[in-house]
């Protein structure tokens, strides 16, 4: 089990600003051992999953009592902890993320990035060699308008992808 002191310091690391806190996981952390590092990983890993389920709960809460929709009757995007490690691999299929929208599902830590629906989607348009539309602006996707169809254009990640496919 891990120790209340190294709880507390990745409280005090997850404070820091992004660029700042692997220096301060290797200054608070440096004289544990591997098996004691290792744990250290498997709590956090723990600990990620259990927060992404009680968001997922959270949400499905609000939606029990401040709407008419009952949440098992609903198919949204949801992130998860799984989505959120395979939505690293994706955002490095793109690597120039600053051309991308800002809800892409190449941009890590976007919805869309961790989301295995989404994920699912890239993969079927990847195997399939159809064309991965970018989502911003468009009403529905999955029966786009006439307006929606005008306003649709390639997923600038997804053409970096496929024009780096097989280079990595």
């Amino acid at each position: 089990m891990t120790d209340n002191a190294s709880i507390l310091a990745l409280t005090d690391i997850l404070l820091q600003p992004v660029d700042k806190r692997l220096q301060a996981l290797k200054e608070k952390f440096a004289q544990k051992t591997t098996d004691e590092l290792l744990e250290l990983v498997s709590t956090l890993i723990n600990v990620a999953d259990d927060y992404t389920n009680a968001c997922d709960e959270a949400v499905e809460l609000h939606l029990s009592i401040y709407s008419d929709m009952h949440p098992e009757k609903l198919n949204y995007n949801k992130p998860s902890f799984h989505g959120a490690l395979n939505g690293l691999i994706l955002a490095r299929k793109a690597p120039n993320q600053s051309v991308l929208c800002h809800s892409c599902a190449y941009k890590q830590g976007t919805l869309a990035n961790t989301s295995l629906s989404t994920q699912s989607d890239v993969a079927f348009a990847m195997s399939e060699c159809a064309t991965f539309y970018c989502h911003q602006n468009i009403e529905c996707i999955e029966r786009p308008t006439a307006a929606d169809i005008k306003r649709m254009r390639p997923c600038k990640g997804w053409a970096q992808h496929v024009k780096n496919r097989g280079t990595k």
